[in-house]
């Protein structure tokens, strides 16, 4: 396989891979794969085993039997504890619940499994605005065509908080939080950053659980974080965390 076939934000997540100190032969689920299987495909070529999943079918050209036709949407069809990893590029703002969609993910997942989420990134300075101006985020500049639901469609976006939480609530513990790139003219908007970090400070002092006032000083460094404030998607890695019974 050509590396160019890559897309920009597959490329940016194969590049990270090192960093998660997966061995060779690891069991890694790609969810969606999209038609060409791209990314599967590179990490079979890296030692993985890697299966590709998709509502298409078109990616079975190219896997064979290491592709399964899933609705990522409904329960997932393999057993708990399958993987060792499960990458998810752009796929989760597709779909019409986030949180079905990562308990599954929890549960295929083995004991302190990796999930690496990427996702349009519209708590970026540049998507703000453009809501700000429009009543829409960057990624869908206008209303989506109403004809037929189409799995294409961008039903699901979501802020970074709001991300964080369904992640913290669904069994996984995030660990770091990247983007996987920037255009140039994301930069113009770096005029706002002070009022950006004045106002969020103003907005943070209203909560008075005291741990969750811990937990949002966290928050709030991440949404100052130069990933945030720039990149065009998040790149987000999380890691399953031992249920209450297991503890």
């Amino acid at each position: 396989m050509n590396a160019t076939e890559l897309t920009l934000i597959q490329r940016a997540v194969l590049n990270h891979l090192p960093a998660l100190g997966l061995p060779s032969g690891a069991r890694l689920l790609d969810a969606p794969c999209g038609g060409g299987a791209a990314l599967t495909l590179a990490l079979r070529e890296q030692g993985f085993k890697a299966l590709g999943a998709d509502i298409a079918p078109q990616a079975a050209v190219h896997l064979g039997a290491a592709f399964q036709k899933v609705n990522l949407d409904a329960p997932l069809p393999w057993p708990g504890q399958s993987f060792d990893a499960v990458i998810s590029t752009e796929g989760i703002e597709h779909l019409e619940n986030h949180f079905s969609f990562l308990r599954e993910v929890n549960r295929i997942l083995k004991p302190a499994g990796v999930l690496v989420l990427t996702t349009p990134n519209i708590t970026a300075l540049r998507s703000r605005v453009r809501f700000l101006g429009s009543g829409f985020f960057g990624r869908d500049a206008r209303p989506l065509n109403e004809s037929a639901r189409h799995p294409l469609h961008h039903i699901g976006l979501a802020t970074f908080p709001e991300l964080r939480y369904e992640l913290h609530v669904s069994g996984f513990k995030l660990v770091e939080v990247r983007h996987t790139h920037i255009k140039p003219i994301s930069y113009i908007y770096s005029l706002y950053v002070p009022w950006i970090c004045l106002y969020t400070a103003i907005a943070f002092r209203k909560e008075k659980d005291a741990a969750q006032r811990e937990h949002n000083k966290e928050i709030r460094r991440t949404l100052h974080s130069f990933s945030l404030l720039f990149g065009e998607c998040l790149m987000l890695i999380a890691k399953k965390m031992p249920a209450a019974a297991d503890k």
